[in-house]
């Protein structure tokens, strides 16, 4: 079976276990998506300046519940792939948990390897916007000039340039993410070495399960367009200070399009990839 024929297959499989088990989609969705709140909920520590060094907790507990949360769920959809449920005890079920961490954590640290693109344009940008000369200021000549002359003298075309130059250091990141979307599933099937010499086909499956996020992305497109443009016209006025504007109502349109166009097709995103990897292991 070719790779094409094997991602086809797989993504029929996902779409049947999808539409045929609606309730058990449901339920597992609404598990995952606490267990995933659980974790955050230390982020509500930032509302408090002197309680925000708190919120740290939230990287620790990640570690500790995410992966384990993670493997017990490629379980479930391998079982479900097979004609079993999606939702069961087994989501919770702690055996391993030691285990699924230390992957867990070894999977963290390549993936970091693979953002770290993405990583060092953030900590650059936030300490050109954030940050002080020995004088208390951020250097607003020395940005408007590197800007210009990556516009080629146009300061907004340059900054229009800049956000996109800096949206390209996520794709290592989102390789990454293709790279080792398998191996999880692999280990469900008892199988996890077999992953390595079918990479281009579990990446070619991932490429396609992305299409679940094009709802999603075409709806708040359109407000975070709107933000950007707002950003580069503060950047158009940079010899009065640079000052981000901060979000509007279209956060909203991008908080609601997330539940309601992304967040229900998470579980067939990922049920794509776990039928990936049983059709190449059949």
């Amino acid at each position: 079976m070719t790779s094409k024929d094997t991602v086809k297959r797989a993504v029929s499989m996902a779409r049947t276990v999808y539409r045929k088990k609606p309730g058990e989609v449901l339920d597992f969705l609404m598990l995952e998506t606490v267990i995933r709140l659980m974790v955050l909920s230390p982020a509500l520590f930032l509302l408090t300046d002197s309680l925000r060094p708190w919120a740290l907790l939230t990287v620790p507990l990640f570690l500790l519940v995410v992966p384990f949360a993670r493997e017990r769920a490629a379980e479930n959809m391998q079982d479900a792939l097979s004609g079993g449920s999606l939702f069961s005890w087994n989501l919770v079920r702690m055996e391993g948990w030691a285990g699924s961490v230390w992957r867990g954590i070894k999977k963290g640290f390549f993936l970091m390897l693979w953002a770290s693109p993405f990583l060092a344009a953030t900590i650059w940008l936030y300490r050109v916007i954030f940050g002080s000369t020995v004088v208390g200021q951020t250097d607003v000549i020395s940005v408007i000039m590197a800007l210009s002359s990556l516009g080629g003298g146009d300061l907004v075309r340059g900054a229009m340039l800049a956000m996109v130059l800096y949206a390209l250091t996520l794709l290592p990141f989102c390789f990454g993410l293709g790279f080792h979307s398998g191996s999880r599933h692999a280990r469900a099937l008892g199988m996890e070495k077999s992953i390595k010499g079918h990479r281009k086909t579990v990446l070619r499956c991932f490429a396609r399960s992305l299409l679940t996020l094009v709802p999603f992305v075409l709806v708040s497109g359109w407000s975070v367009i709107g933000y950007l443009l707002r950003v580069v016209e503060a950047v158009n006025q940079l010899a009065g200070g640079l000052s981000i504007p901060a979000p509007d109502a279209g956060l909203y349109v991008v908080l609601g399009s997330f539940v309601l166009l992304l967040l229900p097709l998470i579980p067939l995103k990922s049920l794509m990839t776990a039928a990936c990897v049983r059709v190449m292991n059949e």
